[in-house]
């Protein structure tokens, strides 16, 4: 267990882009105060979960009483951060078009929050789950420390096993926190905070695992959600599998999807080549963070009788061809636009993406689950 100050830092990793049943976008301004008399100016900034940095938005020179006006004009409810010169980022999210925060530098837990619900409900939540991350922090210390002594007095023995006991209660409480939150939220962004941040560091995948379906299922719409689901299911998938792909060293069953330009295309249209099957989604977070190395080996190999098919388990067309254009992906590419719906999911047997098969030229699959160096290295294995 890490201390308790630490899960601060994942503050400025997480940007999400989601909808909730209320407020949906648009322009929103955040006014307010900052006590402390020496603060000089405010930032607001959208955090970039893809890249794991932030994005500055706008920028506010502080008044002499305090007040601040930042704006911003998005298409959805996002997470973002604002930080008064360069202190402590206090988390917001644009659930409403006129937010009020009024902000105490030097209390960075406990600002004066109006008109953004999503933001006030999130910090009732990170405050109750600071103080029972804080006792659980300090059971783990006391353990550690007995522990580490190089023998231990029956009292001592008797302290271990109790402490022990106390650890597991502390956590079950600490993680029923987390569970209420995912599934009595109505806020996709807070949602999706508290999983993929919180929820990792006391979960089991196995044990998250339904907790992210279930929001996924509940946010339908919310692309971040449904890549943290899957990345969930791949973690347990690898964590179950037993090293043998059921369809290795068989021929791939084929599979009929639609090109982003409407054409039919098919598996079997590239045999007589090695085929990469790369089954991904625009919505994919680890999907679009392997996508450079795949354009890499494709480049390196495109004239040795390789080729890529993409197969996408996205729903928005539109946002399945940005992907393809922004991540360069200039090999084909096809989809159903089912989502985990796809004919993909239940004919190749996987749960997660990314994923993929390599195909021999008559059409056998080879190798599966192929990634970065591995890729690059069956790759010259075959094709050299």
């Amino acid at each position: 267990m890490r201390k308790t100050f630490l899960f601060y830092s994942f503050l400025l990793l997480l940007a999400v882009s989601s909808c909730s049943s209320q407020y949906k976008g648009g322009k929103f301004e955040i006014t307010g105060k900052v006590s402390d008399p020496k603060s000089k100016m405010i930032y607001l900034k959208e955090v970039d979960f893809a890249n794991n940095n932030t994005i500055p938005i706008d920028s506010f020179k502080i008044q002499s009483d305090g007040a601040y006006t930042l704006k911003a004009d998005v298409k959805e409810q996002r997470l973002f951060v604002i930080m008064v010169d360069q202190g402590f980022p206090f988390l917001v999210i644009n659930d409403g078009s006129a937010i009020g925060i009024n902000i105490n530098p030097s209390d960075p837990l406990h600002p004066h929050i109006s008109g953004s619900n999503a933001t006030k409900n999130l910090y009732v939540f990170v405050n109750n789950y600071r103080l029972k991350d804080s006792v659980l922090a300090k059971t783990f210390m006391q353990l550690d420390s007995l522990h580490k002594l190089p023998a231990t007095t029956p009292a001592q023995d008797s302290l271990i096993t109790n402490l022990g006991r106390q650890k597991d209660v502390q956590l079950t409480d600490m993680n029923n926190l987390i569970k209420s939150f995912a599934n009595t939220s109505n806020n996709a962004v807070s949602v999706f905070y508290v999983l993929a941040i919180m929820a990792p560091r006391s979960f089991t995948p196995q044990d998250l695992l339904p907790l992210a379906q279930a929001a996924s299922d509940r946010f339908k719409n919310d692309g971040n959600l449904a890549g943290f689901a899957s990345r969930v299911k791949e973690a347990v998938a690898a964590q179950n599998t037993n090293g043998n792909f059921s369809l290795l060293n068989q021929l791939a069953p084929d599979l009929t999807m639609q090109t982003p330009d409407g054409k039919t295309m098919k598996i079997s249209d590239f045999k007589g080549k090695y085929l990469l099957v790369d089954f991904w989604a625009s919505w994919c977070m680890p999907c679009r963070a392997e996508n450079p190395n795949v354009v890499a080996v494709y480049n390196k190999y495109k004239n040795k009788n390789f080729a890529i098919l993409g197969v996408s388990l996205d729903k928005d067309k539109n946002a399945w061809i940005r992907a393809i254009q922004n991540d360069h992906l200039v090999w084909n590419q096809m989809s159903d636009l089912k989502q985990w719906g796809s004919a993909a999911v239940q004919t190749y047997h996987f749960n997660g993406i990314p994923f993929n098969v390599l195909l021999d030229p008559s059409g056998k699959i080879i190798a599966d689950n192929l990634r970065g160096e591995d890729l690059d290295k069956k790759l010259g294995e075959v094709l050299n």
